[in-house]
C-alpha cells in the first residue's frame, strides 16, 4: 500500500515523502502526470495520490480528470498541492471532486492530518492479523492455512474477471458471479473489507456489469498481493500450488 506523489521539483517530492515515510507511509514519486498516469495504470496497491497542480507534459488537472476516468480509480481519494491558492484554482479543483487542496509550501501537521483522515475513511484491504485470529478463535496455522485457501481463491478468479472485463453493460457470466460470491464470502471471513464493500456495491442484487470487471480485478490483484506478501514474511511457509 503506497501514497503516490506527482511532482515535477525533485525536492518538493523528496520533501512529501520524507514527511510521509517519518509516519510510517510507503511511497512513489512521479515527476509528471504522464508519468504517473502509467504508474496508476500498472502499479496496484496505491491508496492515495497527491499531485502538483502546474507541471510538464500533463498537468494535474488533466492527470486528475484521466484517473478519474479509469473504474478501478473513480472513487480514489486524490489531493491537489499548489502555491496558486487563488479563488479560480480551488473552483477548477473542486470541479474534478478532488478530495483535498494543500497550499505550498507544505505544513507537515496539515499534510498528516490529511492524509490520515482520508485513509481512515477507506475500507482496509485486509484487517490485521491477530484481530482475525481472535474473531474466529484460531492459531497461527490455521490462519495461515485459510489464507493459503483464500489465494488459491483469488490466483483461480483473475484471468476469468480480467477475459470478461470490457466496456459493457452486459452482466457478467454466471460461472464468474458464482466465483465472485464466493470470494466474497472468503473476504469477510478474513476481514477484507475493500472488497466486500465493492463487490456489495457492484452486485446490487443482480449480477454486477462487464465494465465493473476492471475496478474488480485491481481490488482482487491488491488482495492477492498483501496475501502473498503476508506468507512471504512466515518463516518456512509456501503458498500451495
Amino acid at each position: 500500500m503506497s501514497i503516490l506523489i506527482v511532482e515535477d521539483n525533485p525536492v518538493n517530492a523528496r520533501l512529501l515523502s520524507l514527511m510521509l515515510q517519518a509516519h510510517g507511509y510507503q511511497t512513489l514519486m512521479a515527476g509528471n502526470g504522464k508519468e504517473a498516469l502509467e504508474m496508476v495504470e500498472s502499479t496496484p496497491g496505491i491508496q492515495l495520490i497527491i499531485t502538483d497542480y502546474m507541471m510538464p507534459e500533463m498537468d494535474g488537472l488533466e492527470f486528475v480528470s484521466q484517473v478519474r476516468a479509469l473504474p478501478a480509480f473513480n472513487q480514489a481519494p486524490i489531493v491537489i498541492a499548489s502555491a496558486h491558492a487563488d479563488l479560480e484554482t480551488i473552483k477548477r479543483v473542486q470541479g474534478l471532486n478532488c478530495d483535498g487542496f494543500l497550499v505550498k509550501p507544505i505544513d507537515k501537521k496539515e499534510l498528516i492530518k490529511r492524509v490520515e483522515h482520508l485513509l481512515r475513511s477507506q475500507p482496509i484491504t485486509l484487517l490485521g492479523t491477530h484481530k482475525i485470529m481472535d474473531r474466529l478463535g484460531i492459531g497461527v496455522m490455521e490462519y495461515n492455512e485459510l489464507v493459503q485457501t483464500f489465494v488459491a481463491q483469488l490466483t483461480a478468479t483473475i484471468p476469468i474477471v480480467a477475459l470478461e472485463q470490457e466496456d459493457s453493460e452486459a452482466p457478467i457470466s454466471d460461472s464468474l458471479s458464482r466465483l465472485l460470491k464466493e470470494l466474497a464470502e472468503s473476504a469477510a471471513m478474513l476481514g477484507a473489507d475493500k472488497f466486500v464493500l465493492l463487490y456489495g456495491k457492484y452486485k446490487g442484487g443482480i449480477l454486477p456489469a462487464r465494465s465493473h470487471c476492471a475496478a474488480l480485478l485491481k481490488a482482487i490483484q491488491e488482495l492477492e498481493t498483501t496475501l502473498l506478501s503476508y506468507l512471504d514474511s512466515q518463516p518456512k511457509l509456501a503458498v500451495r500450488d
